[in-house]
Order: structure tokens, then sequence, then C-alpha cells
């Protein structure tokens, strides 16, 4: 019984770990990619380039605005649980803005505002 336990364990960091990596990957391919298209995304969405780092300011403050309480989740709930349901807020997001057509529909999260 104990060595099962074990077993489930070590199955259940390895997913986590696997889960962890992946999203750091993607997380550095975002951030890696992202400048190399500004002056395309500029231009589809009228924007400037400060308005665009806007967003990715935005972003990292949000992000850092999170990792506690991601934490603090993580500590009392399973973690892939925690990780995973962070993945899907996170796709849930990208999708909302990849349906964008506007700079304050990206800027608001996909929502337009009804002052745009």
């Amino acid at each position: 019984m104990a060595e099962q336990l074990g077993r489930r364990q070590r199955r259940s960091r390895r997913a986590t770990l696997l889960l962890a990596f992946a999203a750091l990957a993607m997380e550095r391919a975002d951030a890696a990619l992202l400048p190399a298209v500004y002056r395309e995304i500029g231009a589809a969405l009228q924007a400037s380039p400060t308005a665009l780092g806007s967003i990715a300011l935005s972003r990292s403050v949000v992000q850092t605005a999170c990792y506690p309480l991601a934490a603090y989740l993580a500590a009392r709930h399973d973690r892939l649980t925690v990780i995973a349901l962070g993945a899907f807020v996170w796709a849930v997001a990208t999708f909302l803005i990849g349906f964008s057509t506007t700079f304050p529909q990206v800027a608001h999260g996909g929502r337009q505002l009804p002052y745009c």
C-alpha cells in the first residue's frame, strides 16, 4: 500500500513538473516572439509602440500579482490542479485576445468597451 502511494506521488510530481516546464516554455516563446511582430501588430491595430508596450507591462503586472495567489493555492490544494487552472485561464485570455480586431479590445481582454 505504501509503495503504491509512493508511485502515485512520484507520478503526480512528474506530471506537475512536466506541466510547469510546458507553461514556462510557452511563456518564454511568447516573450520572445511578441517583440518580433510589434510592427505588424501595431499596423493591424493602429497602435503605437508605446501602447503595445503598455499591454506587455499590464501582462507582467497581472502575472506578478497572481504569483502569491498561485503559491497560496498550491500550498493548500493539489499543485497539478492549480497549474492546470492557471493554464486554462491563460488559454481563455489568449483566445479572447486572438479574436480582437481593435487595440481597445486587445487592451481590455477581448471585450468591446462602450466608449470605443
